[in-house]
């Protein structure tokens, strides 16, 4: 039988696991071929919404330029780079959360970490470039790592996705990244399409069978299509099935929650927080009986 470890640290001056409360992250969507249209910020309007997701309750916020939705439009490095290295600039320079950038390219990273950027998230899990467990190795910055074999979020069923992350664990703690600094991700989505939304119920349902791991866990849910495939609805209208994934996920053990939408994840965290600590204050009480 697996042994629960806690997750307990600090990722770029920020408390995170199971005794801390769930962290919000905002994101920053730079990326015309997004899946979910609304949520592109053109840059002139990068800082107000940034401001905005701030005072609303993120505590970080991720920024990227390239969309991971499989059936959105591929774009070239140098797009990415033109889209992300100026909107970063404007965060750093106007917003005091730590910035994560969404980026699979060591070159990138190794550029957003030179200007001040806090963490990398990729959702390739260093699948994609081989040289990105080395830059995170050298910067020893915090790193959201997605459960990935050979192309981000390809694990299909929680067995294979707790495989894939104990893979990626262990090559990044080879490349000399301090065990501390990973944050994991179960990759929530229709990454690959044989990863249909059964797959993602059974994610957020058996979330704590990464506590084996002690690492805090990030849960990406904000109105992705196994939402849209239960309500019957586009990515505006999901809202709501959203939250409601998030109440079970922050319930099973989710730490950090990415979302498009902070104030009303905001409130949907708070009442799951409350539900799961009063049961656990029961459990605790009777314990000591």
């Amino acid at each position: 039988m697996a042994v629960e470890m806690i997750a307990d640290t600090t990722i770029a001056g920020i408390t995170v696991g199971d005794v801390h409360p769930v962290r919000i992250m905002g994101v920053i969507n730079l990326s015309h071929e997004s899946f979910y249209k609304d949520s592109v910020i053109e840059q002139e309007n990068i800082v107000s919404y940034a401001k905005k997701m701030v005072a609303e309750g993120a505590v970080f916020l991720d920024i990227g330029g390239r969309s991971t939705w499989p059936l959105g439009d591929k774009i070239s490095s140098e797009e990415e780079r033109k889209r992300l290295i100026p909107s970063l600039e404007l965060l750093l320079n106007n917003i005091d959360v730590p910035i994560s950038v969404d980026t699979q390219y060591a070159n990138l990273a190794k550029e957003a970490l030179e200007m001040g950027a806090h963490i990398i998230n990729d959702v390739s899990g260093f699948s994609n470039d081989p040289l990105m467990a080395d830059v995170i190795g050298e910067y020893q910055c915090p790193v959201v790592v997605m459960a990935s074999n050979t192309v981000p979020g390809d694990p299909i069923g929680m067995d294979e996705v707790l495989r894939s992350l104990n893979n990626i664990i262990q090559k990044a703690e080879e490349n000399g990244i301090a065990p501390d600094k990973i944050i994991i991700d179960p990759a929530i989505g229709r990454w690959i399409p044989q990863k249909i939304p059964e797959y993602d119920f059974e994610t957020i349902r058996e979330l704590e069978r990464l506590k084996v791991f002690g690492k805090p866990i990030l849960i990406a849910i904000s109105r992705k299509s196994f939402i849209g495939e239960v309500v019957n609805k586009p990515p505006a209208g999901r809202l709501v099935g959203s939250l409601a994934a998030t109440a079970i996920a922050v319930y099973n053990g989710a730490h950090i929650i990415r979302t498009h939408d902070v104030a009303d994840t905001v409130d949907a965290i708070q009442v799951a927080e409350s539900i799961k600590n009063t049961i656990d204050m029961t459990h605790n009480r009777y314990d000591t009986q």
